[in-house]
């Protein structure tokens, strides 16, 4: 079968090398015949001639079929190696995107460390987590590295969003505990330890004080894996506290349970715009 260099050869062309071809091996065949005669026959300088011409002139006429073996070898490495180039020139390139990425970042941190009024907006923070999500699995990362790496950001947006909805009650304990002082300051004069109003102010606001205390003020210690199961036990046995004061509040809450859930297993989030419309609202309070 010609070679693709041949096929591209004028007609003429191909049938003159062609001739050639079949000229050459027929000579080298027929050396080769002389040569063995030859050496069958005693003369060894004559065999040693003719075998040797022989040899040369079978080359010859496939030399072509060397080359393109040879061309086809060459060609596939050639192939390889433009492709680990490629794939080296694509890795560069997403490493020096991650390499952008983390400088911002760390500058940015560096920047806003300690002002309370520059944090990044939820926007941003869902943008920036969603860009190191997209090249982490473009370089190769594992899930499970990737989920590593975003816990962080998946336990902060919890967080926020859990003070925010646990806001409402804390001003609901707030003012029992005000409305409480002020019943304790009504007391006559002077007050006895053993009054059964104060006693009875006194374990009401020590109960209040303490909910506020080990379960509001203690949001921060939750773990990633605690929301929202953690988080949605603050509306239930709350001292001094009607259900009709808590249904509400529940509502409010159960809706972020399910994201919060999705930030658990998967650290993505669907209803993003939820969270975002509800931590601006948070923030300009």
């Amino acid at each position: 079968m010609p070679s693709k260099p041949e096929q591209s050869l004028p007609l003429s062309r191909r049938v003159l090398y062609g001739i050639t071809n079949w000229a050459l091996l027929v000579a080298g065949l027929a050396n080769l015949a002389a040569g063995t005669f030859a050496a069958f026959s005693d003369s060894p300088a004559v065999a040693a001639t003719s075998l040797t011409a022989g040899l040369v002139l079978l080359f010859a006429a496939t030399v072509d079929r060397f080359e393109s073996f040879k061309g086809l070898g060459i060609e596939a490495k050639t192939r390889q190696l433009d492709e680990k180039i490629n794939q080296a020139d694509e890795a560069l390139k997403r490493l020096r995107q991650m390499t952008e990425l983390t400088g911002t970042a760390l500058i940015d941190l560096n920047c806003k460390m300690g002002r309370f009024d520059s944090a990044p907006s939820p926007r941003e923070f869902f943008a920036l987590a969603d860009r190191i999500r997209e090249l982490m699995r473009s370089l190769g990362s594992t899930e499970q590295a990737i989920s590593l790496a975003l816990a962080p950001w998946a336990k902060t947006l919890c967080f926020d969003i859990a003070r925010a909805k646990a806001d409402p009650l804390n001003r609901v304990i707030r003012l029992k505990m005000e409305a409480l002082e002020r019943e304790r300051q009504a007391i006559p004069q002077p007050m006895h330890t053993d009054d059964p109003t104060l006693l009875r102010v006194n374990q009401q606001m020590r109960a209040l004080s303490e909910f506020q205390t080990s379960r509001l003020r203690s949001l921060h210690k939750l773990a990633l894996e605690d929301f929202p199961d953690k988080f949605m036990a603050l509306f239930t046995d709350v001292p001094m506290t009607e259900d009709v004061e808590l249904i509400p509040l529940r509502q409010e809450a159960s809706r972020f349970a399910g994201g919060m859930l999705s930030l658990v297993k998967s650290r993505e989030l669907a209803d993003r715009e939820l969270w975002i419309e509800a931590l601006n609202a948070a923030r300009e309070q």
